[in-house]
Order: structure tokens, then sequence, then C-alpha cells
């Protein structure tokens, strides 16, 4: 038997309270790095904690616009 293909989806998002500037369009920029980290962390917390939690294989902040 074969197991089941990955999916890949993409989800778009505002976060209120997030300053931003303009070092957040600069992927190789401490502050765009240390953000991605922190939204990783705070994502995968909280959708290994849902109901996809068991099918979850993780998620990756790709970038960051002011809107």
């Amino acid at each position: 038997t074969t197991g089941a293909a990955r999916e890949y989806f993409t989800v778009n998002f505002t976060i209120t309270n997030l300053p931003y500037t303009s070092d957040l369009e600069k992927p190789d920029s401490a502050r765009f790095r240390a953000t991605r980290r922190v939204m990783n962390m705070m994502l995968d917390r909280l959708l290994k904690d849902s109901s996809i939690g068991p099918a979850f294989h993780g998620c990756e902040a790709t970038d960051f616009r002011y809107g």
C-alpha cells in the first residue's frame, strides 16, 4: 500500500499587533528571521493541538507584507 500524498496549501491572515517594518520584506534580515521563527513555532503549536493535529506535518511562514 502507498501512503496518502501530502497536500500543500497557503493560508493568509493579518496579525494586527505586529508593527510592519521594511526589513520584514527581506528574508535575510534579522527581524524577518526572528519573526518567522516565532510565527512557525506558534502556528505549529496551535495546529498540532487542533483537530488536524494527527495529519499535520508542519508549517512555514514564507512572507510578510504590509496590509
